[in-house]
């Protein structure tokens, strides 16, 4: 919906517009008005709005000095000029200073109407205009390595969506990284930063270790480096294509593996140089985690997380680390989904929690269901990993049964002191029923509670608009009491009642107008301004659309009817 503000300090011509803007037409307006600059200016320091049209020469504030203001806190604002006088000085000024348009009142309603309609579709075309999106470019570039980080992380982290579109990102991100070539991943750690360094200064360091690494890398691999937890860096790493020979056949399977072992070779050898330019040049300790061979890219989640368990485990070994991931014997993409899929279940913990918090239980139970799963798996860890499910889910639901206040309602039902006690749980399965429960109450709880507050919210807005029928019912100011974004408030306002809140307001105002015109105590100009219209022109317009009668013909076709009745 677009806003627009009529400003003229003569009361008729912001009354008539008013009217003019308020009629069905091609475009979805709120329209406000104001009697001189001044009114304006206190509107546009209240809300937003998209289109002005004012009068050039007002009393006090002229249009001009209103236009400079409405630049400096709305420089998006289309701004039209309704004049009394062909002034040539004043059209130079407005074109000067930005003006959309300018018009004579003389010119009559349909000029403009075209006019407020040319400004509309500017302001569309302003967000699609070709200097934004050359803006968006080069904003986007600017962005490209923190698009990158996100990325590859996102693909080490093991996200099903950032694998299965790796070759249209890739391509979109400008890597030299292949979709479907093997990668061998090498993680590297600062094992201590010198003192003073600040967070500036650590995130330059680690570009420097970045640079150094792909200088020796580069010479014959294909090398891109993320970094992440402010002293970690990944690199992804494949062998760059063999010249082209004769041999048609392509590479034999004994030519692949001797190409795999040189890159692998030639990765854990130049890591010792670079851990050595590290401490030359830039006077860090950098140890590193390498892969024993390249894998295929669904498998390299279940690589990154062995190599952070194996970076982990080498802290109390001293610094400047170099290791080497052997596998075990259980190897294989079996196992390194295995191995992938329960340590990223165990990270959607955090997911469950903001899931109970925010009431989401389809999502909760869906994710929940398959983390107990997980325990209940004989192979998936036994006892320690059970011990670590429960354990992780213990605090989320403390921390809820907190905030709502909740544990003597609970404690009714539900024997709370079992929760932080594993070992008071006869099975698996009982544990994963207990806590089912417990979440099952929350959310119940808070079900009620955004019922309750739906409820409230709707009766505000409606008690609201049945005291203020002659006052502001703009859905600006409807959101500002009620504290709702208004095009929010609308949606959420059709959501719960399967009715407009327009529509609400206009079926408001008929009911009483039709009810102070059965009192037949006021007449009809007072009547429209006692519901809400500027002019009576409007109101005549408005209930005969409604009831298919003038105000009047209402008025007389109750008077019969009260006289057929004897009353």
């Amino acid at each position: 919906m677009i806003r627009l503000l009529i400003v003229d300090n003569e009361r008729w011509i912001v009354d008539s517009l008013l009217d003019l803007f308020g009629r069905p037409g091609k475009l979805d307006l709120e329209t406000f008005g104001a009697y001189s600059a001044a009114e304006a200016l206190e509107t546009l320091g209240r809300m937003k709005i998209d289109i002005v049209l004012s009068d050039i020469r007002m009393p006090g504030m002229d249009g001009l000095a209103l236009q400079r203001e409405i630049v400096r806190e709305w420089p998006w604002c289309k701004i039209i000029f309704l004049s009394g006088y062909d002034d040539f000085d004043y059209i130079q000024q407005v074109l000067r200073n930005g003006g959309v348009d300018y018009l004579l009142k003389t010119e009559g309603y349909e000029a403009v109407v075209a006019a407020v309609e040319r400004a509309a579709a500017q302001l569309y075309e302003a967000v699609e205009s070709r200097q934004l999106i050359q803006s968006a470019e080069r904003q986007m570039q600017l962005a490209r390595p923190l698009l990158v980080n996100e990325y590859l992380l996102a693909v080490a982290g093991g996200d099903p969506e950032a694998l299965r579109k790796r070759d249209v990102r890739l391509r979109e991100l400008g890597l030299p990284l292949a979709g479907d070539a093997e990668t061998l991943l090498v993680l590297g750690r600062v094992d201590d930063w010198r003192d003073g360094f600040s967070g500036g200064d650590k995130h330059l360091m680690l570009y420097a270790i970045a640079n150094i690494a792909e200088e020796y890398f580069a010479k014959s691999l294909y090398c891109v480096t993320v970094s992440f937890e402010q002293n970690k860096l990944l690199w992804f790493i494949q062998r760059k294509p063999e010249p082209e020979s004769d041999d048609s056949a392509g590479e034999l399977p004994q030519q692949k593996g001797d190409a795999r072992r040189r890159l692998v070779r030639f990765v854990q050898g130049t890591i010792e140089t670079i851990q050595g330019a590290c401490r030359q040049m830039l006077e860090l300790s950098v140890s590193f985690a390498a892969a024993d061979e390249p894998r295929a890219w669904e498998r390299l989640p279940g690589q990154f997380h062995a190599l952070k368990r194996l970076l982990g485990r080498g802290l109390g070994l001293g610094q400047e680390l170099i290791l080497l991931d052997r596998p075990s014997e259980d190897v294989g993409p079996e196992a390194d989904v295995r191995t992938h899929e329960t340590r990223s279940r165990l990270d959607k913990v955090g997911a469950l929690a903001a899931y109970l918090e925010n009431g989401e239980s389809g999502q909760f139970f869906a994710e929940y269901a398959k983390l107990m799963a997980l325990g209940a798996a004989e192979s998936a860890g036994g006892e320690p990993l059970r011990l670590e499910i429960y354990y992780s889910l213990v605090p989320i639901f403390l921390s809820e049964m907190n905030r709502l206040g909740m544990q003597g309602e609970l404690s009714e039902t539900i024997d709370l002191g079992r929760l932080t006690r594993y070992d008071a749980h006869p099975s698996w399965h009982a544990a994963e029923e207990y806590f089912a429960a417990l979440a099952e109450r929350l959310f119940e709880r808070k079900r009620a509670e955004r019922s309750d507050r739906e409820d409230d919210l709707i009766l505000h807005v409606r008690r609201y608009v049945e005291h203020n029928l002659a006052g502001d019912l703009s859905l600006t100011r409807i959101g500002e009491v009620v504290g709702y974004n208004p095009y929010y408030l609308t949606r959420l306002y059709k959501q719960l009642t399967g009715d407009g809140l327009t529509d609400y307001i206009a079926a408001t105002r008929l009911a009483r107008a039709q009810k102070l015109l059965a009192g037949n105590q006021m007449i009809v100009q007072d009547i429209s301004r006692a519901v809400g219209f500027m002019t009576e022109q409007s109101f005549y317009r408005f209930f005969k659309k409604e009831t298919g009668l003038t105000p009047q013909e209402y008025k007389e076709r109750l008077a019969i009817s009260k006289t057929d009745n004897g009353m």
